[in-house]
């Protein structure tokens, strides 16, 4: 599991500190959503109970692995009392879970409904542009390039990891972190994740807003026959998997003013990838970079493969992620210098009162 200790961060911040800045960021996301909505007469009154069950649910599960792992833990070094012990350690993580267990899930139904009202208040009309970037960049539509890479022998592979693996990633990573990192680690992760798909996922995707070259020729009359080849590509390989079937449950409501759960449509940039590099920063210095790396490449590579992004999406959330992650450390070292002087006044103040 990534630590702050691998890092190098130090203690130093309260449970209070830690969720202070992504509890903030969520109502902001949720202001967001109840302005885009009612903008774009949107129903948004179906989104909580999905997203706010399946992640309490996904915590349940993850604190009975935590009370399983350290009981056992402390059995094998013949603790004294190790369910008192495991008792106190739960105590102390139950506030940090409310992040993954309800801050979390908020701040996602904030993200969904204003994704859902782009196409309403924006349109999109970005596509042409960012698939000649694409070109322009790597000499191909990279939809293209990977099926020349790839083929299409072993898809389900590929889409299983991106519209399965992604989101049991996404959320088990939020729970572990919650459980077992530093609680300043904890801030910076969550800072950091919100701050990703606030600017990347909102006011990006509205600046810039792109469908994706699956969804392109929906709303871009001239891209249609530029895309069909991987239409008929994706027709011939998909089947009746996951990626298939969240292609089409997204082409049906398109158009619909209600938003679901992981409903609407927005490629640039890519929040797959912003969530797949804020892993990696999260595993500098860690067992973990290898992996996460893997896991970025794999990502961004499927997102090219199934026509969801155009790669400059991937590369600008990177960007994006980074920006956010950096401003996420320096925040909490803010805090860090504003609490030392803190407790340098009080003993200041302890040491003159006592003369």
């Amino acid at each position: 599991m990534i630590t702050a200790q691998e890092h190098g961060i130090p203690e130093d911040c309260s449970t209070r500190t830690a969720v202070l800045l992504p509890g903030a960021m969520t109502v902001a996301m949720l202001g967001i959503a109840a302005l885009t909505a009612s903008l774009s007469s949107l129903d948004v009154r179906q989104l909580f109970l999905p997203y706010i069950s399946s992640a309490a649910a996904i915590s349940f599960i993850a604190i009975l692995g935590y009370v399983f792992v350290q009981i056992a833990k402390l059995a094998r070094a013949n603790a004294e009392s190790p369910i008192m012990a495991v008792r106190l350690m739960l105590l102390d993580r139950l506030p940090l879970m409310l992040l993954p267990a309800l801050v979390l899930p908020l701040f996602l139904v904030g993200y969904t409904a204003a994704k859902c009202a782009i196409q309403f208040l924006v349109g999109y009309s970005w596509d042409a542009f960012f698939a000649n970037a694409d070109h322009f960049i790597f000499r191909d539509d990279v939809w293209h390039l990977t099926r020349r890479l790839l083929g299409s022998s072993n898809s389900w592979v590929w889409e299983w990891i991106y519209a399965v693996g992604w989101g049991a990633v996404f959320f088990i990573t939020a729970n572990a972190v919650a459980l077992f990192a530093r609680k300043k680690f904890i801030g910076i992760y969550f800072t950091a994740m919100f701050a990703t798909w606030l600017i990347g996922g909102c006011i990006l995707a509205y600046a810039f807003s792109a469908a994706g070259p699956v969804f392109a020729g929906f709303f871009e009359p001239g891209v249609v026959a530029r895309f069909k080849p991987m239409h008929q590509a994706l027709d011939a390989s998909l089947g009746t998997g996951p990626i298939a079937f969240t292609q089409r449950y997204l082409a049906t409501i398109i158009n619909v003013h209600t938003a679901v759960k992981g409903g609407g449509i927005s490629a640039m940039p890519s929040m797959h990838l912003g969530s797949a590099t804020i892993y990696v920063l999260a595993a500098q210095r860690t067992r973990w970079l290898i992996p996460s790396l893997v896991f970025w490449g794999v990502i961004f590579i499927g997102s090219g493969y199934f026509g969801y992004h155009y790669w400059v999406d991937g590369l600008a959330a990177a960007v994006v992620a980074t920006f956010a992650w950096k401003c996420a450390e320096w925040a909490y070292s803010g805090r860090d210098r504003h609490s030392v002087a803190s407790r340098s006044v009080s003993a200041n103040a302890a040491i003159l009162g006592g003369v």
